[in-house]
């Protein structure tokens, strides 16, 4: 296991927070009941198979206001603040942070635009690197960095290693990290059904690592690894590519990978919860798709709910299953 992933266990285990809602489901139109001889299932991760609300995010303001007190926090514990004051003593150190952060983000997505590149992704860990660069400039502490968590001490013998670190405890302050419920059931009913599966998702380096703690919380220990559930050489992250959903890159990768196991497009179908990012290019480039309405805080429809109807809907994870067959003959238009 390598030092981040032993220290991004070591946070899960003494420090998740959980933020319990009860979840409201959006009713969404949809072209058909269920959908037979599928082959595959592929899956965004977030707001489909992964619930990032958290409390504090119930208006654009309180998000805000939620997201600025997680640099805070972060700066408090890496010991950031008195650096920070030194490079802006005008600013709080939490919202020196949150500047550095998301202004070398919009810097590189112009960057990338410039190219031509018009979904562009960044690696967050870069984005850390610099800011670690910057503070290093300005008298922060020295490689190698010594970080304690859930009193067990982690060392990072680099600024890359640093970085990831950060990126990581970050996405921990100021996101929520819970599966939905049942997606661990019903996933292994659709590999039981001799469906392969996979990932299509924007993500960070943080990604995978959330993803095999929470499906080893939700399997109570008998999933050691998300890959136990993926087909590896059907997971792509945006981060690895520096594209984002809806270009379409991703969706060829995966293409390429399909023809390797003789499955076509119009055999796979993709599973998310917003009708621009997933829905459309996935169905554009002959896709089924199932839409995931079961949490209105996270279902995205865009004024796009006349325009894009998906193949089938789901409110439940405990049902997604029950929706998709191996056997028979694909539903046609």
């Amino acid at each position: 296991m390598s030092d981040l992933a032993e220290y991004a266990s070591s946070l899960h285990e003494k420090e998740a927070r959980l933020f319990d809602r009860a979840l409201k489901p959006r009713s969404c139109n949809a072209r058909f009941e269920t959908l037979k001889g599928v082959r595959a299932v592929i899956f965004d991760v977030y707001g489909t198979l992964v619930n990032y609300w958290r409390s504090g995010f119930e208006s654009v303001q309180d998000r805000e206001k939620t997201l600025l007190e997680a640099f805070s926090e972060l700066a408090v514990r890496f010991d950031m603040e008195e650096t920070l004051v030194k490079m802006n003593p005008a600013d709080a150190p939490g919202k020196t942070l949150s500047d550095f952060y998301h202004g070398l983000i919009a810097l590189n997505h112009e960057k990338a635009l410039g190219k031509g590149i018009e979904y562009p992704e960044i690696r967050i860990e870069q984005i850390w690197s610099v800011i670690v660069m910057m503070l290093n400039r300005n008298g922060y502490a020295k490689e190698p960095r010594s970080v304690s968590a859930a009193n067990r001490t982690f060392t990072f013998a680099d600024t890359a290693g640093f970085a990831r670190c950060l990126a990581y405890t970050y996405n921990f302050l100021s996101m929520g990290r819970a599966l939905y419920p049942d997606v661990t059931q019903a996933l292994r009913k659709l590999k039981e059904d001799n469906m392969v599966l996979g990932i299509v998702s924007n993500a960070q380096v943080y990604t995978p690592i959330d993803l095999t703690l929470l499906f080893r919380d939700q399997s109570n220990g008998k999933i050691e690894d998300f890959n136990e559930l993926f087909d590896p050489d059907l997971t792509f992250f945006s981060y690895e590519y520096g594209v984002s959903k809806p270009d379409n890159l991703l969706f060829r990768k995966l293409f390429d990978a399909l023809y390797e196991y003789h499955i076509t497009p119009s055999q796979t179908v993709f599973a998310g919860n917003d009708l621009l990012i997933d829905i459309a290019p996935a169905a554009a480039l002959g896709m089924k798709t199932a839409f995931f309405c079961g949490d209105d805080a996270m279902t995205f429809e865009h004024d796009l709910g006349s325009d894009v109807i998906p193949d089938i809907v789901f409110n439940n994870w405990d049902e997604f299953a029950d929706k998709i067959s191996f056997h028979g003959e694909m539903d046609q238009d």
